[in-house]
């Protein structure tokens, strides 16, 4: 159920900014509301960066799985045997099928980035370390 409650959280109030350092995978969380809340970077960076980063690296591994496992299993059996069979409804399938496996790795995607902000946006409420207030 944690799927669906990720995937539907409205995250419009996050504004979630990094730069990536170029020389290494070091993330640095430069912005994460929208609006003007003063938060104390320092210590966002230090708890969430690391998640941040190792979200990234989950999202780019979904993509290339499904990728590696959709043409190994679909693609190139559909390919042989739309030209074995001569059927362009099979082509046609796929194609459909591919669509549908596109969305739903991307909705799985959202749920990996939607998690993250949503403890983040949960741990600034709850803390006045982490959130300045004036």
């Amino acid at each position: 159920m944690a799927f669906f409650k990720y995937l539907t959280w409205d995250n419009s109030h996050m504004d979630l900014r990094y730069t990536k350092d170029e020389y290494g995978d070091d993330v640095h969380i430069t912005k994460v509301y929208r609006d003007d809340r003063d938060v104390n970077m320092e210590r966002v960076n230090q708890k969430y960066s690391d998640q941040l980063r190792d979200a990234q690296r989950a999202i780019y591994g979904n993509r290339l799985g499904m990728f590696l496992v959709f043409f190994a299993l679909v693609i190139m059996p559909a390919l042989v045997l739309g030209v074995i069979q001569s059927n362009i409804l099979l082509i046609a399938v796929i194609t459909v099928y591919t669509i549908i496996a596109y969305f739903i790795v991307e909705a799985v995607n959202q749920v990996e980035i939607n998690r993250l902000l949503y403890k983040l946006d949960q741990e600034i409420k709850s803390s006045p370390r982490i959130e300045n207030r004036r």
